[in-house]
């Protein structure tokens, strides 16, 4: 009785019964190589024999070999990797392969911030020749949960996500996370994390920047600056933490009037209005200060507005300082301020490094990487 061999694996040919076809020669590789998948000889994402090789140790022709390595790739058994010689044994989905994809969900790809973002995860995910999905999250639990659950349908490999930032912070992103964990689609967090929840994170150093800005304008002179700020997350909480330490490691009490909090979410058309008139009444309540520090960019805009309603000049009566890159302000208002500029495209390009080694390797423990933000004085 004939019998061939792949990788010490034997396999008896069937008799021919008369009157009847024998199964083919590509068909009897096929079925050698999946078993030696199955029993561990040939290990997910290693090189097969090359075709030569194949067709030697079995006495088959290099068409038959072709025929059936054509067959597993379609299977998705077997699969070519870009900038990589030979067919390798695919990874079983929930490892990059190369057909996958990586789902990312950012607030906004439209301002500077987002863009850098998403143009670094998508520069190290495509010189792996990994293709990126996008959801324009704006801020929005029913979106991104419809987004997740859209993923399910799909080979997704994993995803980067950018928590929403909305009323309910925690158990909202709770919610989200909850749908890929169930779905085992690895995940990695990116510039905000999620309280008390342990996860692959990536981030910039809000609290530490923070401290560092508020120092330099108590250095300068100012004793009662006033915090705008936003609705919960944990950015936004650690930056106002690094504006309180520093002004208890100058001795100055932090006077709770001056913590101005607005929905920042509401910061752009109509809705706007009620915010800064909220503002207003605020900063009018809050006594004298000397500067308007802001959390972010928008909510500089809206409290520069507020100022105006109160009768102050923004610049001149009242020093600027934004946490944030300033993108946009009203004319004749100087953008030299003091602020900081965040590294969002390295955070990009580490969340795709990390989640890809996640991916490849779930026994890796859980990476939480924070990058440091440059400070520019106004001088520059």
């Amino acid at each position: 009785m004939a019998g061939s061999c792949i990788a010490g694996l034997f396999w008896v040919y069937p008799k021919v019964v008369a009157g009847t076809d024998p199964v083919p020669l590509y068909e009897r590789l096929k079925e050698l190589i999946k078993a030696d998948i199955a029993a561990g000889r040939l290990a997910s994402g290693a090189r097969i024999p090359a075709e030569r090789e194949l067709a030697e140790k079995h006495k088959v022709s290099r068409i038959t070999v072709k025929k059936a390595l054509a067959d597993l790739m379609v299977d998705g058994v077997l699969e070519h990797v870009p900038h990589r010689r030979g067919t390798f044994v695919r990874p079983p989905r929930g490892r990059v392969g190369s057909a996958q994809f990586i789902a990312v969900a950012i607030d906004d790809v439209r301002n500077s911030f987002g863009a850098q973002i998403l143009r670094g995860i998508e520069d190290y995910l495509w010189g792996k020749r990994i293709h990126t999905i996008i959801c324009n999250a704006d801020r929005d639990f029913g979106k991104v949960e419809e987004y997740f659950r859209s993923l399910l349908g799909y080979e997704v490999a994993g995803v980067i996500f950018a928590p929403v930032i909305d009323q309910g912070y925690r158990a909202g992103n709770l919610k989200l996370v909850g749908i890929l964990e169930k779905a085992q689609i690895p995940y990695t967090l990116i510039d905000r994390s999620i309280p008390r929840l342990l996860s692959n994170y990536v981030g910039a150093n809000h609290e530490e920047s923070s401290h560092l800005l508020t120092r330099y304008l108590i250095d300068h002179g100012h004793k009662r600056i006033l915090l705008a700020r936003g609705i919960e997350c944990t950015s936004m909480d650690e930056r106002e933490q690094g504006y309180r330490g520093a002004c208890e490691e100058a001795g100055l009490e932090v006077d709770e009037r001056l913590i101005v909090t607005a929905n920042d979410n509401l910061l752009d058309g109509e809705p706007a209005l009620e915010q800064i008139r909220k503002m207003t009444e605020a900063m009018a309540k809050a006594g004298e200060f000397t500067c308007l520090y802001a959390l972010n960019d928008g909510l500089l805009r809206a409290g520069i507005s507020a100022l105006e309603a109160l009768g102050r000049h923004p610049g001149k009566d009242v020093q600027l300082a934004s946490h944030n890159e300033i993108e946009r302000l009203p004319g004749g208002l100087p953008r030299q301020m003091p602020h900081f500029v965040e590294p969002s495209y390295e955070m990009g390009w580490e969340a795709a490094r990390i989640l890809l080694e996640h991916i490849n390797d779930p026994s890796k423990s859980i990476v939480q990487k924070v990058l440091k933000s440059r400070f520019v004085p106004p001088e520059e």
